[in-house]
């Protein structure tokens, strides 16, 4: 059985050195923004879908968590609406025990993680989803935005994603866009690129998904 513990008490600990607006949704929450015991629900949310990838046999590693997916949901490319709403959004696989965390009342949906899953089939066996800076940095706008991570925040927590890396024990690693890449470069992994699904780049990370996802399907099953 997969030890993902170490992953996940990284994750609590937060990030390395100086980390101006960025968000650990794993331990803190913000009363204007969270349900109470936000933090916690999103550590169990975490887990649980931990649980449902098992080995990992692909990983898809984009770029940190955005507001409206991980930043509530607790887990990369994926929204609380796919797990916990009512509205034909939620993916085959969750419902209880995920519950939401945001005090939003239709919850987030981020369109990044719709385009992730729907490519994915809804299918979270073997895949795992990741980010190389695994929190939420905000923009100018507040908490409720998104910005690129800077790449001091990510160089100086690349040892999680040696965890990571450690964990997924030498199954393929693709990045979602060029931070992704970048980091995983530092640490000696070329991985093939993939287009960004946000931004319009949904067909072209679509067509450049499948054919990776045709060669690993005998290991993912």
């Amino acid at each position: 059985m997969t030890d993902f513990a170490p992953l996940v008490r990284s994750l609590f600990l937060g990030p390395r050195g100086a980390a101006e607006r960025v968000v650990n949704p794993y331990r803190d929450a913000d009363p204007v923004f969270d349900r109470p015991g936000a933090a916690r629900r999103r550590r169990e949310n975490l887990a649980a879908y931990l649980e449902r990838v098992g080995q990992p046999r692909l990983v898809l590693l984009g770029e940190a968590l955005g507001f409206r997916g991980g930043r509530f949901s607790g887990i990369a490319f994926t929204s609380e609406r796919q797990l916990a709403g009512e509205d034909g959004r939620r993916l085959p696989w969750a419902g209880p025990p995920f519950r939401p965390t945001s005090t939003r009342p239709g919850l987030w949906l981020e369109p990044s993680g719709s385009i992730v899953w729907g490519a994915l089939g809804g299918d979270p066996r073997g895949v795992l989803l990741w980010n190389a800076f695994p929190w939420h940095p905000y923009g100018s706008r507040g908490p409720l935005s998104n910005r690129t991570p800077e790449r001091r925040l990510w160089t100086a927590n690349l040892h999680v994603l040696e965890k990571l890396l450690a964990v997924a024990a030498g199954a393929p690693v693709v990045a979602v866009g060029r931070t992704a890449q970048a980091a995983l470069g530092l640490l000696g992994v070329e991985a093939p690129l993939l287009r960004h699904p946000a931004y319009g780049g949904a067909d072209i990370f679509r067509g450049q998904l499948a054919p990776l996802l045709a060669a690993h399907r005998s290991v993912l099953r």
